[in-house]
């Protein structure tokens, strides 16, 4: 199982300092850079001393066969959302709720991490978007 880096290398940064929120983001196209199944996709980049709230996907382009992903992270590979379907009708979102483990109130997270999905299927078609909404703390 492979892990697939495709952050674009750089942590997002509030333009007005500490203590606001933003959000960071991020399009992934299966089509452009296929992975196989169980392989570990890198999404976002999530620096030190930031709380991550919530967490969403959106489905731009359906995989066209069964296939989801858990999201998460190097401690949590399913900490933000158990299943997202990559094959849902486009335009289909899903986020954070509070029955998945980071789902109640975040996470804060002290060192340097990614938001990873863990994908299910050989994905060659699919096209989603991934959004973190996050809180500088440093």
């Amino acid at each position: 199982m492979a892990i697939h880096d495709l952050t674009a290398g750089v942590a997002g940064v509030p333009c007005d300092g500490i203590d606001r929120l933003y959000r960071l983001a991020n399009k992934l196209d299966f089509s452009r850079h296929n992975v196989l199944s169980g392989d570990t996709v890198c999404v976002l980049d999530v620096k030190a001393a930031t709380k991550v709230v919530r967490l969403y996907t959106k489905v731009v382009t359906p995989q066209g066969a069964a296939a989801t992903a858990t999201v998460g992270d190097n401690a949590d590979p399913d900490g933000w959302d158990a299943s997202v379907d990559l094959n849902a009708a486009a335009g289909t979102l899903s986020q954070t709720v509070t029955t998945d483990a980071f789902g109640a109130d975040g996470k804060l997270y002290a060192a340097d991490d990614t938001i990873d999905l863990v994908v299910s299927a050989d994905l060659d078609t699919a096209v989603i978007e991934v959004y973190a909404e996050c809180l500088d703390l440093g």
